[in-house]
């Protein structure tokens, strides 16, 4: 039984608490919130009694195994550095710090001090994308020529005019860091290493740190793949998240409106016509939930890494490759 704490008032509440609480070899014994007073009523109904303010007399006084973290990127660093070099595996969200050179050095401490690390991108996750990787590896259409990103939405933040960290972009915020680290992820996931990028950014008055709202790539990958993808947190009126896989036989969509995880579907267009593929697997009706069930096939196997004392994938690893691609697209704007 793996004992593990869990860092965070906002997604660590109704993310990561919900997804670990419910794995069987594994048990929270901990929790560290802003505001634990605000929010005790929900944890003491889960049993859980050890509630903390202050995250480094967490460490100190529970004997924690591994911790789950879910705050911006700066303290993530300062957190998931004190925690390895105690031992303690983590479990970190993406981005994985506010630099580059941040996250390499955690991720050499992870290394060094041999602990389980994890990184929370969660769509390659999903029943549609895993199908999705399979029909690509398997050429089922032929080799993939060109892979394009269209991802459209409007961020809590900026609809409502709210100055915090995820419109700050010395922070980690920003849309390429905070929601494109996702698609960098997915992005060399799906079609192998970026060799060159080209970029531009947008920027509005409604993201009041000043961080970039929209992002537009041109991509090369090395296996003679190319790509564009593109990005926008400030698209009113619009929620899409479209994935289009040209190949030699055919062109496979990967789409989905209105929802962050919910509802992808794969559509396939070749000469003979049009077709949908259904994975047949059940989603939660709620946005919320579904995504607890996908962070939990994440979980689950940073939990049984960290019993086996195995690595696993998304780990740090992948986490300090995103952070570079985001340090070269940021130095290589126009």
């Amino acid at each position: 039984m793996l004992k593990i704490g869990i860092i965070g008032s906002g997604f660590g509440l109704y993310g990561l608490l919900p997804a670990f609480y419910s794995l069987k070899n594994c048990s929270v014994i901990a929790v560290c919130a802003n505001n634990p007073e605000r929010l005790s009523k929900y944890y003491y109904s889960l049993g859980l009694k050890n509630v903390y303010s202050d995250w480094r007399k967490m460490l100190e006084k529970e004997n924690l195994e591994a911790i789950a973290i879910a705050v911006t990127p700066d303290a993530q660093y300062e957190i998931a550095k004190a925690a390895i070099q105690k031992g303690i595996h983590v479990f970190a969200e993406k981005p994985l710090a506010d630099t580059y050179e941040r996250a390499k050095t955690l991720y050499d401490l992870a290394v060094k001090y041999k602990v389980t690390h994890a990184v929370d991108f969660v769509f390659p996750e999903i029943d549609e994308w895993i199908r999705v990787k399979q029909l690509l590896e398997n050429n089922k259409y032929g080799k993939l020529n060109h892979i394009s990103v269209n991802w459209d939405f409007l961020s809590y933040d900026i609809k409502h005019g709210l100055s915090s960290w995820k419109t700050d972009a010395l922070r980690g915020g920003g849309a390429l860091s905070f929601y494109f680290s996702h698609s960098l992820y997915y992005l060399e996931y799906f079609a192998g290493e970026i060799e060159d990028v080209k970029s531009t950014f947008s920027h509005s008055e409604k993201s009041l740190n000043g961080a970039e709202v929209g992002v537009n790539l041109l991509l090369r990958f090395k296996n003679n793949i190319y790509g564009s993808a593109h990005i926008s947190c400030n698209t009113i009126g619009l929620n899409r998240h479209q994935l289009i896989f040209r190949c030699e036989r055919g062109t496979i969509q990967l789409a989905n409106r209105n929802s962050l995880v919910r509802n992808f579907q794969i559509t396939i267009y070749t000469e003979n016509g049009e077709k949908s593929i259904n994975t047949h697997k059940k989603t939660a009706k709620d946005d919320e939930k579904a995504r607890v069930d996908v962070i939990k096939k994440i979980a689950e196997r940073f939990v049984s890494a960290c019993i086996h004392k195995q690595q696993m994938k998304p780990s740090m690893k992948e986490g300090v490759r995103v952070q570079q691609l985001i340090k070269i697209i940021k130095t290589t704007l126009p």
